[in-house]
């Protein structure tokens, strides 16, 4: 495999100011000159690789580490120990062929000029990355077809757009340059749900055309589990879990559950085979159990006539990952 984005052992750690609480002039001039910092790990000792052609996604909850992350990686930020080589090269240096591969969209911050159009900013880019500007109108004409936006869009002022439109927009002038590496932060947050589905159609038919290699972080477990080839899960800065989805489905035993409404003596005799726990309706229970032992769950309750109602169903990934956070923290 051709590994695009390496990631070896990587920490952060940030200094940050104490404020004192005391109040008046005399405390504030001695904090100034006397000032007290604490320290915090924002990531310890992560390590990943991202191939050619890849999504990985970054999920954790807030101030787990993605953000930081996302940072490092695209060269925001330098790490304090670790190797982390894009494309070959140490992205904090930032060179010149580095930054015309490479892209970073930030969901809650915009590049856009919100007195501009989207199309002027374009033209802007266009001259920063040494595109033919005819080239550069024409390959936004054709994202923003793809991503739902008119021509009319294109030509308002940003600030009449509206959040969706203007996410539209941000990747339109992120992927102008038809980068390589992608950085996603957050890309769909606050977007109602059929705008992040344009959006992830969109990645998913841009990484497919030109090969691209991208880091997602999203909260929204639609997005991971739609755009994401492998999942990088962070708990407290350091790694939880890393592999595929399916993977880590495997890994959590009793992922299935059945539901049904049973009398009492049903129920008794079938919990001779299986644990019968209560739902929360009136004569409503349900058995958790491993994908393996699906046929003899149903064969049990096939047995049984006083029972209805029967739904199978596997634990959502948001349920898969809240029981990893709450393994962790025991």
């Amino acid at each position: 495999m051709n590994s695009q984005i390496i990631v070896k052992n990587v920490s952060k750690t940030y200094k940050v100011y104490i404020k004192e609480n005391e109040n008046g002039v005399i405390n504030a001039v001695k904090s100034f000159f006397k000032r007290r910092y604490k320290y915090i790990q924002a990531v310890k000792d992560i390590s990943f690789t991202v191939n050619q052609g890849e999504i990985l996604g970054l999920i954790g909850l807030n101030g787990a580490g993605k953000t930081t992350t996302i940072k490092l990686v695209s060269g925001i930020i330098k790490a304090d120990e670790g190797i982390i080589r894009v494309l070959g090269e140490d992205p904090f240096l930032r060179s010149k062929d580095y930054r015309r591969k490479v892209s970073l969209v930030m969901g809650q911050k915009g590049q856009l000029d919100p007195d501009l159009s989207i199309i002027d900013s374009v033209k802007l880019f266009a001259s920063i990355y040494s595109i033919d500007k005819r080239e550069a109108i024409s390959r936004a004409k054709s994202m923003a077809e793809e991503l739902g936006l008119s021509e009319i869009d294109l030509q308002k002022q940003v600030r009449t757009l509206s959040l969706g439109q203007r996410m539209k927009g941000e990747l339109i002038l992120s992927f102008i340059h038809l980068p390589v590496i992608v950085f996603l932060d957050e890309p769909t947050l606050g977007l109602d749900f059929i705008t992040q589905r344009t959006i992830r159609n969109y990645l998913k038919n841009y990484k497919k055309k030109y090969n691209a290699s991208i880091i997602l972080t999203s909260h929204y477990i639609t997005d991971i589990e739609d755009l994401c080839d492998n999942i990088y899960i962070l708990h407290k800065g350091q790694e939880l879990y890393y592999g595929t989805i399916e993977k880590l489905k495997s890994m959590i035993p009793n992922i299935r559950k059945v539901r049904f409404n049973a009398s009492n003596c049903a129920v008794e005799r079938i919990s001779k085979y299986y644990k019968v726990e209560k739902a929360s309706e009136e004569q409503e229970y349900f058995i958790r159990f491993s994908p393996e032992e699906t046929i003899n769950v149903m064969r049990v309750l096939s047995n049984e006539a006083e029972i209805s109602n029967i739904n199978f169903h596997d634990d959502t990934l948001d349920i898969i990952i809240e029981s990893l956070y709450k393994g962790a923290e025991k």
